[in-house]
């Protein structure tokens, strides 16, 4: 069973953006102050950011959750935020975009890194897809999945599927996105605008992991909806109405 985590989110500012790919300047996480050993957000977080904490520290042989692998393997944090405008999602792990190549007892294999799956509204169905290895673009429509294998087998019953989109219908473009070196590890960070995904009116769930899916990363949390102008003009224009009403018929005893 997959952890549930959840935020009731309110408008906050909107942080900068810029079209970014692997590589490129750091994003938002460096501004909210997260560092290795440092996960709590700053104040120049958005209010109501969400994250969940995953850091292996030793021990237990290297086990991590649903594997083993150690440091090198390790989603040391997730963070999930939104503003009036824009979703933020955040990956600290110690696995590069470049992937590992490790030793099953008979020959090498090289473990890629996954793409973050985005279940709206909870559903247990994954919406869209962040392409990790095609600068973040972002992927929908009959998304298929390939699911991460060890050995030739799917890895850990399941437990970390699914690992990367290989077939959609639409793509386009995100706000921006990096997958590069951060304090020791790597981190992956995504800027989407809410409108690209429905304005996210009710709940967003992100998934990723590593090819040997050793380790995963899942955080959730409720959106509350921003009314649009045109609702709110119709909201006042009935308080406005309601109120002449009133009046009307106060005149009229």
């Amino acid at each position: 069973m997959r952890p549930t985590y959840r935020a009731v989110v309110l408008v906050v500012a909107a942080l900068a953006t810029g079209t970014m790919t692997a590589g490129a300047t750091q994003l938002f996480l460096d501004d909210w102050g997260i560092s290795y050993g440092q996960w709590t957000p700053n104040g120049n977080a958005p209010e109501n950011v969400t994250w969940v904490l995953d850091d292996w520290v030793g021990g237990g042989d290297g086990f991590l959750d649903p594997g083993y692998g150690g440091q090198e393997y390790d989603v040391e944090a997730t963070y999930l935020a939104y503003d009036n405008s824009f979703a933020y999602i955040g990956i600290v792990t110690g696995f590069p975009l470049a992937g590992r190549t490790g030793w099953n007892g008979y020959y090498y294999q090289h473990f890629a890194a996954g793409d973050i799956g985005i279940d709206m509204n909870d559903d247990d169905v994954y919406d869209y897809a962040v392409d990790t290895s095609a600068g973040g673009a972002l992927r929908w429509g009959d998304l298929v999945w390939q699911d991460p294998h060890l050995a030739g087998q799917p890895a850990w019953g399941g437990a970390a599927d699914p690992l990367l989109v290989t077939a959609w219908q639409n793509s386009s473009p995100i706000e921006a996105f990096r997958y590069g070196a951060f304090d020791g590890r790597y981190s992956i960070e995504a800027i989407i605008d809410r409108e690209a995904l429905g304005f996210l009116n009710e709940s967003m769930m992100i998934h990723w992991t590593m090819g040997c899916g050793n380790d995963l990363a899942e955080v959730d949390m409720a959106v509350t909806p921003v009314p649009e102008p045109a609702t709110l003009m119709l909201l006042g224009g009935g308080l406005m109405l309601s109120g002449i009403a009133a009046r009307s018929r106060r005149k009229k005893k």
